[in-house]
């Protein structure tokens, strides 16, 4: 059997041009057209000096020695710990090339599919910086100290940090705060390596306009030590604390975060207001991080919707039911369908407590939903869609179109996905309506949201 050769050796030295950049914000280096190498802080045309550091049979990875070149696009956030551990690769690209770049992706996908349309200019932030409401870190015991970081690309080893450079400062603050009390009380944390410890993650939430304020601790074990103490402790040194919640979520189980929540002080959840909307938030619920954009995200969704106080609205992923609730008003009736129960629980809660009397919400699978309101020839005129990164499934799509609607809204967030499903959808009997408008929802890192809109054709 013939042995590959590689245009590249691990560890060779090479200088080179970076031509691109990937999705997830790493450089692209093309030794050849169809071997690609990847280098993290890496923008199109600089000439770097690369180690090659990792090597399989269709790609590569590289680092960088030393920049023959600099972009003009790029600028000194002096935060390399970020670029290491991955969670703001574009922190070192100026932000209206972050802008364009995530234009250029989302249009350069759309042309790959042959779908001819237009795609706006990315909407950004006045401050693109510090816009998180929700962070969930891992923390780990290194050097005598519980740390809390990232870990680094490939590695079981946590970058510290207290500057995560893209959530509320207040929520950087509270998980030093978190992370001290624990340490005081020398809490166990899960180490990667021995598979064993008590304290997985930190997560906290914070309500941009509340500013109400949610601790969970998420452990590997079904109890800590000195949970009574811990929770004092954190009573005292936290004043916007509302929620203290403790997490059951074993490392072999395999999620990030489980249903079993039980809580240690104060209420079950928070609240924030969107639009004008007060919802209640819960640390398993889907509520969008990046609280100013969403509001544009949502308003804008809902103006390319071209909604009419005579339209049905059916909300798919409707999630506690911020789509559906904000332009509740502005409709006939709202039509929620979720397959999380929690989530429905919460949207009929937000309902009421918004005094939403044309809204429903039902715990259902979509696609199955979907075909019983059609039975009942229930016919929509407008459904939005905001699926995960994963994208809609193929039966939700059929029993979509064959609901026939006037209008599909799609706030992705995942634009390949979008756009494979954009195929099907323009296979199914409909057109984009309008150009595509990306908005940047997630400032210093690869993704991006966008709005489409899909119209049934005539």
């Amino acid at each position: 059997m013939s042995r590959t050769i590689l245009p590249v050796k691990l560890h060779e030295i090479i200088v080179a041009t970076v031509d691109d950049i990937r999705l997830d914000g790493m450089g692209i280096v093309y030794v050849t057209s169809k071997y690609p190498l990847y280098i993290a802080d890496a923008i199109p045309g600089e000439m770097l000096k690369m180690e090659v550091i990792q090597v399989d049979k269709l790609s590569g990875y590289a680092k960088v020695i030393e920049r023959l070149t600099v972009s003009d696009q790029r600028q000194d956030s002096q935060r390399q710990y970020l670029i290491e551990a991955g969670t703001a690769p574009l922190v070192n690209l100026k932000y209206e090339a972050q802008l364009e770049l995530k234009r250029q992706q989302v249009k350069r996908l759309f042309e790959a599919q042959n779908i001819e349309v237009v795609v706006d200019s990315t909407i950004g932030m006045a401050n693109p910086t510090y816009y998180r409401n929700k962070t969930i870190v891992p923390v780990k015991w290194q050097n005598g100290h519980l740390t809390s970081g990232f870990y680094r690309r490939g590695t079981h080893e946590l970058v510290p940090m207290t500057d995560y450079f893209v959530n509320d400062a207040n929520i950087d603050q509270a998980i030093i705060t978190v992370r001290e009390v624990l340490e005081n009380y020398q809490i166990s944390a899960y180490d990667p390596d021995t598979q064993v410890g008590a304290i997985r993650y930190i997560m906290i939430r914070r309500g941009y306009y509340s500013h109400e304020l949610m601790v969970v601790l998420v452990a590997n074990d079904a109890q800590i030590n000195h949970e009574s103490a811990i929770t004092q402790e954190l009573r005292q040194n936290l004043p916007e604390l509302k929620s203290l919640i403790f997490n059951y979520s074993p490392k072999k189980d395999y999620v990030l975060l489980s249903p079993n929540n039980r809580t240690l002080w104060g209420e079950t959840a928070i609240k924030d207001t969107l639009l004008g909307y007060t919802f209640l938030i819960g640390p398993n619920s889907f509520y969008q991080v990046n609280p100013q954009t969403t509001e544009v995200l949502y308003d804008l969704a809902a103006r390319k919707a071209d909604l009419k106080t005579t339209d049905i609205v059916i909300d798919a992923y409707s999630g506690i039911g911020t789509i559906g609730i904000t332009v509740a008003k502005q409709v006939r009736k709202v039509l929620g369908v979720e397959v999380v129960p929690g989530a429905v629980a919460d949207a009929q809660l937000n309902m009421r407590m918004n005094h939403v009397d044309n809204a429903e919400y039902i715990l259902a699978d979509a696609p199955q939903q979907f075909k019983l309101w059609q039975e009942a020839n229930l016919q929509p005129d407008v459904v939005f869609v905001d699926p995960p990164r994963r994208g809609l499934t193929n039966a939700l799509i059929k029993a979509t179109t064959d609901m026939a609607p006037d209008r599909i809204v799609y706030v992705s967030c995942n634009p390949v996905t979008l756009v494979r499903d954009a195929a099907e959808l323009v296979q199914q009997g409909y057109h984009i309506d309008g150009p595509v408008l990306p908005v940047d929802q997630f400032p210093q890192t690869s993704h991006v949201e966008s709005i489409t809109v899909f119209k049934k054709n005539s």
